[in-house]
């Protein structure tokens, strides 16, 4: 529901603006993950929450400060909102991630490492926001690796 709304949210405003969804090009990234981890729920959770939706929550509140620089608040105070419920959306999947984990006897974070080893086709990069990151659970231990100079990196 919340993504609907999302969705629902920055095409009115786009609208709003004379433009409408679709109008510029845009990656599949979050459907290549999709079918890229239908059958492992464990994969699906490392990728779509922990990956995707948490690299949101390092790029939106540059971008919501750029639109505030433009005076567009009205798409900053959007965009602040999706923000918000991004956390959520990080935390539920860290917190469902984990859980599953626990169940298994396996290290969360060594299994996140090695299902996106096998089921994710693109880079987890810094910069990190760190604050937003933990207020969902996502602790740095699980990405500080990415950070590493590539010699120090230990095999994802």
């Amino acid at each position: 529901a919340d993504e609907a709304m999302h969705f629902a949210l920055l095409d009115r405003r786009l609208q709003q603006l004379g433009s409408h969804y679709g109008a510029m090009p845009a990656h599949d990234g979050l459907w290549e993950a999709a079918y890229e981890t239908r059958h492992d729920t464990l994969a699906r959770l490392a990728i779509v929450p922990m990956v995707l939706e948490a690299r949101g929550l390092d790029v939106t509140p540059a971008t919501i400060t750029r639109f505030e620089a433009q005076g567009d608040s009205a798409s900053a105070r959007i965009l602040n909102r999706i923000f918000h419920d991004e956390i959520r959306h990080v935390g539920a999947g860290t917190k469902w991630f984990e859980s599953a984990c626990r169940s298994a006897g396996a290290n969360p974070v060594e299994t996140w490492k090695h299902k996106l080893e096998s089921h994710f086709r693109g880079s987890v990069k810094p910069p990190f926001n760190d604050s937003a990151r933990s207020k969902a659970g996502l602790t740095r231990d699980y990405y500080a690796w990415v950070a590493m100079p590539e010699p120090d990196r230990l095999d994802p």
